[in-house]
């Protein structure tokens, strides 16, 4: 994949990178929780662990939004 990688947040222990794949945006955090739910409403990224509910704006676009342990990953169609 080829992209520019940057690091957008490091904040509550979580790590997470922004990253550029031609028209698509990416956005990768890692909760470290094994039960993790992600949903999309709008611009706006909610991800859902154990007692913690986060909330991430995303830019406007066609938007995808997948957990594998703990791995949230975010996709922008411009």
């Amino acid at each position: 994949m080829d992209g520019s990688h940057e690091l957008f947040s490091r904040g509550e222990g979580i790590v997470s990178t922004r990253y550029e794949d031609g028209d698509a945006v990416v956005f990768v955090a890692d909760f470290g929780a094994n039960d993790v739910a992600v949903d999309v409403v709008n611009d706006t990224v909610i991800v859902v662990t154990d007692d913690d509910q986060h909330e991430f704006e995303v830019p406007a676009g066609e938007t995808t939004a997948r957990a594998n342990n703990g791995v949230v990953t975010v996709e922008v169609q411009a």
